[in-house]
């Protein structure tokens, strides 16, 4: 008779025995050793090796208690769902998963292959080895073993029957409680709270309401959104791994839920790797390199998870409806904002609650482990918090970052404070499929970054100047342009061109006076013609190259305008500017600011005075904002206060941006800016307009055909006041732009040299020599 046909929990001799009668593996003159290694809370693992041949096999047995509270108890079928999630998992996953060899249903115990060769990745980790493989293998794990467990790839019935299969509601209660209701709340009073801390969690954590809130939210989505066949506790506990491979194991947790779960996972517990490093590691040449791992390591993961999704998407899926490129963004997207929150909870779970990460445990001294605790606990509010925003790898970077500085304001390990020259003004996000700015009307208390992919958003955002300047504009209508075309989904050329030239119209119609809008939008419609013969995707794909040749376009135009500028000024000037012609109308360096930031480089130290520019505040909040982040020495004045500077002789120069100009010189541009000319021809200061030769309108004589916008009221009586600051019934004039008579303009800056009047001879300069540029260029290109 067997002694295992009954259960109970076995010891190290025990399992011995069991190995021989179960398994014909060993050899029979085998000398077989016994160790228990489990590292978990809930299983006893035994390694079983023979001590001739040096073979060994893993046992795994399922207790019918957590190990780490007698309090929680277990159902033991735990084992059964483990051993056949493994050998799903190793269907989908090839390489990744070990071989389970027996399921034993009495004694609760699966035998399977001992990774040998490997160590448990937390344990490397804490002694700060770095595993170059793991993001590539880990992504495609998860890629796999989600993705394909979906409804959108499997039969719904077949896949129904599993989700029924893989129900989980003991391990799944332990997980509503461990890591998302205990933590937050301390129902149970079993949480474990770092002393040092506590004043910390309490404040940030416990009085959090809106944290509690959102924390409800992502709980719920756990129990409710069946998404995926989850492993369902995949830390570093639960991943061997070497320099050249990496097995998952342990999926005792396995159910059906969010995508995002299983990934928040991984992203959590590699900061916790980067906790431990910088708290623990002293040389700090090894450090860098492990922390910096650890947070590359991060990154990767969401970009190669993202690649990686997007590919076999398009490879699997099997659900008609699903088989759209708006339905793949949106639900990648939630996925994305899924992680964030799920690593938050898993953060917040291993420093408050009962289940603690060694890596932060082992942290010995105390005021560095109360850093990390603080650092990964800020890290992980924002995640939660913040989670729609996290879906790219630099929003992750940022917001670790953040956190870092948040606590240790002083640590070498992240560079200096990003500053508003550091972020893209207007670009395109080919993942999201979106057009990606700043928010302008934000500015200067808050940097945030929009991405939008509907006409509507990008219509908005033109008209109400979130993203505005005459450059930056032109970009954003291209890229926008390019999104209308993706959004056409017609066979015929006739029927194509029709919808994208309505697109094309109605972005046009957003602002009026500024020539970069329809430039733009004329050069992307020309592509559509250009290309009538082609396939509608690859017009698509034409339209799309185009919108980045444009904005890669405004950067070269930009610093040759300023290489012209700058040679207009010497050492030390005084330089005025009006509105915003800067980085931040444009992709980089800006018109009028261009000479400014190479002056910057080169030491030539100006003194820059800004208008502040009424009613919108364009000098005071954006130009003054973005010089100043550079190292300029920045002054802000009223539009009014221009003239006394030019009668102290305190400005030696007048650096304007336009948005159109006509074919005499004439030049619309920001309210106030003929004001700011008519001083400086009285005080004999130079005057100089910054136009790329996209804003030139040859096609208009003179200033008087230039179309001027007209804005609402309330953007001079009530924007910037907390009360109306003029009466109920008096009128408001309130134009967007004025025009600028040529003979008050010293000089116009183009990225082809200096025009000087007469203006109806050198613009023509100008664009024979840009004609010149644009036929030797196409030349070199049918050439090659």
């Amino acid at each position: 008779m067997s002694g295992f046909d009954t259960y109970f929990l076995m010891k190290e001799s025990d399992v011995i025995a069991y190995i021989q009668e179960k398994l014909d593996f060993f050899e029979k003159d085998a000398s077989l050793e016994c160790r228990e290694i489990g590292d978990g809370n809930l299983n006893y693992v035994f390694r079983v090796r023979d001590c001739h041949s040096d073979s060994s096999i893993i046992v795994k047995q399922a207790g019918t208690h957590l190990r780490i509270s007698e309090e929680m108890s277990l159902t033991t079928d735990r084992g059964r769902i483990e051993a056949s999630i493994l050998k799903l998992q190793g269907e989908l996953c090839p390489g990744l998963v070990p071989k389970v060899y027996l399921y034993d249903e009495v004694m609760c115990a699966m035998i399977m292959e001992d990774m040998i060769g490997h160590t448990m990745m937390r344990t490397g980790l804490i002694h700060h080895e770095t595993y170059p493989q793991f993001a590539d293998q880990i992504t495609t794990f998860l890629v796999r073993s989600l993705l394909l467990t979906t409804d959108i790839v499997m039969d719904h019935q077949e896949r129904k029957a599993l989700v029924q299969e893989f129900t989980n509601p003991e391990l799944c209660d332990i997980t509503e409680n461990l890591v998302f209701g205990e933590p937050i709340l301390n129902y149970n009073k079993r949480n474990d709270v770092f002393p040092p801390v506590a004043a910390f969690v309490e404040q940030e954590i416990y009085q959090d309401e809106v944290l509690k809130a959102e924390v409800a939210r992502l709980k719920f989505d756990f129990m409710n959104h069946a998404q995926s066949l989850l492993h369902g506790d995949l830390h570093t506990g639960s991943v061997f791994i070497n320099q050249e491979h990496t097995f998952v194991f342990d999926p005792e947790f396995a159910f059906f839920g969010p995508m995002g779960y299983d990934i928040g996972n991984v992203i959590a517990n590699l900061f916790f790797a980067w906790a431990n490093g910088n708290a623990t590691i002293a040389d700090t040449s090894q450090k860098t390199q492990f922390c910096g791992w650890c947070m590359c390591t991060i990154m990767e993961i969401i970009d190669l998870f993202q690649e990686k999704f997007c590919q076999l998407y398009d490879e699997a899926v099997t659900e008609p409806l699903a088989v759209s490129e708006d339905f793949k963004a949106k639900y990648l997207h939630d996925i994305l904002a899924d992680t964030a929150g799920y690593a938050g909870t898993e953060c917040i779970r291993r420093i408050v609650g009962m289940a603690h990460n060694k890596d932060i445990t082992t942290i010995n001294d105390m005021d560095k482990r109360a850093n990390a605790e603080k650092i990964i606990l800020t890290f992980a509010k924002d995640l939660i918090l913040h989670r729609e925003d996290f879906q790219t790898a630099g929003d992750y970077y940022t917001s670790m970052e953040k956190a870092i500085r948040a606590i240790e304001p002083e640590n070498t390990l992240i560079g200096p404070e990003k500053t508003i020259l550091d972020y893209d003004t207007v670009a395109l996000d080919d993942y999201q499929h979106a057009l990606v700015i700043i928010d302008q009307t934000k500015l200067p208390s808050k940097i945030e970054i929009l991405s939008l992919t509907k006409q509507k958003d990008i219509w908005d955002a033109i008209y109400l100047l979130k993203v505005r300047g005459a450059p930056a504009i032109g970009v954003a209508a291209a890229i926008g342009a390019y999104l209308a075309a993706r959004e056409i989904k017609v066979s015929s050329y006739d029927d194509f061109y029709n919808q994208f030239k309505a697109a094309c119209d109605y972005l046009n119609s957003s602002r009026p006076t500024a020539v970069n809008l329809s430039w733009a939008l004329h050069r992307m419609e020309n592509v559509v013609i250009a290309n009538k013969k082609l396939p509608i995707s690859n017009i698509v794909t034409a339209l799309h190259d185009e919108a980045l040749a444009i904005r890669e376009e405004d950067i070269t135009v930009c610093y040759s305008i300023g290489k012209y500028g700058l040679s207009l000024v010497k050492p030390g000037d005084g330089l005025l500017t009006h509105c915003n012609a800067g980085q931040l109308a444009t992709v980089k360096y800006g018109t009028a600011t261009a000479p400014m930031y190479l002056g910057q480089e080169k030491g030539y130290h100006f003194k820059v005075y800004c208008d502040e520019t009424r009613p919108l505040l364009q000098g005071a909040r954006l130009t003054s904002f973005e010089l100043a982040s550079a190292g300029l020495d920045v002054t802000v004045l009223c539009d009014n206060m221009s003239a006394a500077l030019m009668r102290q002789g305190k400005i030696n120069a007048v650096f304007v941006g336009c948005d159109r100009v006509a074919a005499n010189g004439d030049t619309a541009n920001k309210i106030g800016t003929s004001m700011a000319a008519l001083a400086a021809k009285r005080y004999h200061v130079p005057f100089y307009v910054c136009a790329p030769t996209s804003t030139i309108d040859m096609s208009i004589p003179d200033g008087d055909a230039i179309v001027i916008e007209q804005r609402k009221p309330e953007e001079v009586t009530t924007m910037w006041y907390e009360k109306p600051m003029v009466a109920d019934g008096i009128k408001v004039f309130n134009p967007a732009f004025d025009v600028t008579d040529h003979d008050l303009i010293t000089g116009i800056v183009t990225e082809f040299g200096i025009a000087y009047p007469p203006y109806e001879e050198s613009l023509q300069e100008i664009f024979l020599k840009k004609q010149i540029r644009d036929t030797v260029q196409k030349m070199l290109k049918d050439k090659i």
